[in-house]
């Protein structure tokens, strides 16, 4: 059913009591508290027990038809979502909402229409509107929050490409390349609808323990599958070119060799990716071109940038510990600027996230919100000179299919943001 929108008008009705504005006469937003979600006859449970209740995401995103895309309903399932065997209710959780500290921003447009809150026992994206940050306060500067509280009656919990979220109703489309697409859940784009479900709540300082810093000594141990969605800080980790020239004029015997999307076991999956790039989405299959700088913006051709920065540099596969691709936004206010050179270390501050329909096939992302969170010297930077010669000479001496100055792609209006798919 293309654009499917199950029980909208079920959701509204249901959200609507306890509305606490006249949206024909808004008066100031309220700001919301415990004792407003028990005056609601609502119980608190965990971010963890919302994503324990979905259970073990490895292999589920596939997201190629309806029985391959999982999705919980928070409360009972209308006749018609019964149909969906991907689909099951969590009757209880209609009585049910959760609390947590905004810990990402749109406000430099590289995250889009997705909100990131944490809890101190896990963080999961809710699936919302465009400019968040006029509602929802953050400042990285001053580790000033805010609250946010979601009442969960109504909404969806769904699972895209192993990483879950909450939001509204399962919907299907074409994606860039004409190709349908299935997702476990959609935006709730209407802002006066969110706010039926999502309510600010009063200032709050970040700790340190909201921020999880890992370094070369203790990645292995620290990320793991539980740690998806949070704000994580990847102290003194290298830049990684791989497939593509560090500099004009290498030696292609001296270029490093591309990395494998998933683990190089030889499997079907194992297409080989050149980190940095950017990715021509208007294909079923990805196409790659080297792209020095962090995403890319040309003549309102607007793709996602991937840079790749490692603790581990003998990794081949993008599954693999140690291994981690920044993906940049062409709509951020920096998707111009130009990287760093290879073997540059810094710090990157940012939501730890995954992408791929299998564990041994996912590639681990890490979105900023802010260009001052990649936190690398400007000694290290490439001059803007540097970036376009790298890529113009990587063209000519055979490292990209076509020129990246002259792309035959049309605008994806979303960023390219679903990798080629």
């Amino acid at each position: 059913m293309k654009n499917l929108k199950i029980a909208l008008a079920v959701l509204v009705g249901t959200l609507a009591a306890g509305c606490y504005n006249d949206f024909d006469t808004p008066a100031p937003r309220k700001i919301y508290s415990d004792t407003d979600m028990t005056a609601l006859g609502l119980e608190q449970v965990s971010i963890k027990e919302v994503k324990d209740y979905f259970g073990n995401t490895s292999g589920t995103g596939d997201n190629d038809e309806w029985a391959d895309t999982q999705t919980v309903k928070f409360g009972e399932l209308t006749p018609e979502e019964t149909k969906f065997v991907g689909m099951r209710g969590w009757p209880a959780a209609a009585n049910y909402y959760i609390k947590g500290k905004v810990i990402s921003s749109d406000r430099q447009g590289n995250i889009y229409k997705s909100l990131y809150i944490y809890d101190g026992t896990g963080a999961i994206e809710l699936k919302l509107y465009n400019g968040l940050y006029l509602d929802y306060y953050l400042d990285l500067n001053t580790m000033e929050s805010q609250w946010v509280y979601v009442r969960l009656n109504g909404l969806y919990l769904g699972n895209y490409r192993m990483m879950l979220s909450i939001g509204g109703a399962p919907s299907d489309s074409n994606n860039a390349s004409g190709r349908h697409k299935f997702y476990a859940n959609s935006n709730l784009d209407n802002p006066k609808i969110a706010k039926l479900s999502v309510f600010p709540g009063e200032r709050v300082q970040l700790e340190e323990s909201d921020i999880l810093e890992v370094d070369a000594s203790n990645y292995k141990t620290l990320l793991t599958s539980a740690e998806l969605g949070r704000l994580v800080r990847f102290k003194d980790i290298t830049v990684r070119y791989a497939g593509v020239p560090s500099y004009v004029g290498q030696p292609a015997s001296e270029v490093s060799s591309p990395i494998v999307s998933g683990t190089p076991t030889g499997g079907t999956n194992d297409s080989k990716n050149p980190y940095p790039s950017w990715i021509v989405t208007d294909w079923v299959t990805p196409r790659f071109a080297p792209w020095y700088r962090w995403a890319y913006n040309i003549d309102n051709i607007r793709l996602y940038g991937s840079v790749l920065i490692c603790y581990d540099m003998q990794a081949m596969g993008t599954a693999l510990p140690g291994v981690y691709s920044i993906r940049t936004s062409g709509y951020s206010q920096f998707a111009m600027k130009p990287i760093p050179k290879d073997g540059s270390v810094g710090t990157v501050l940012g939501i730890y996230g995954i992408y791929g329909k299998k564990t041994e096939w996912a590639q681990y992302q890490i979105s900023v919100s802010r260009l001052e969170d990649l936190d690398f010297k400007a000694e290290d930077l490439l001059t803007e000179a540097e970036a376009d010669e790298l890529a113009r000479w990587a063209y000519t001496n055979g490292s990209a299919e076509y020129d990246p100055f002259n792309p035959p792609v049309k605008n994806d209006p979303m960023g390219g943001m679903e990798g080629g798919e």
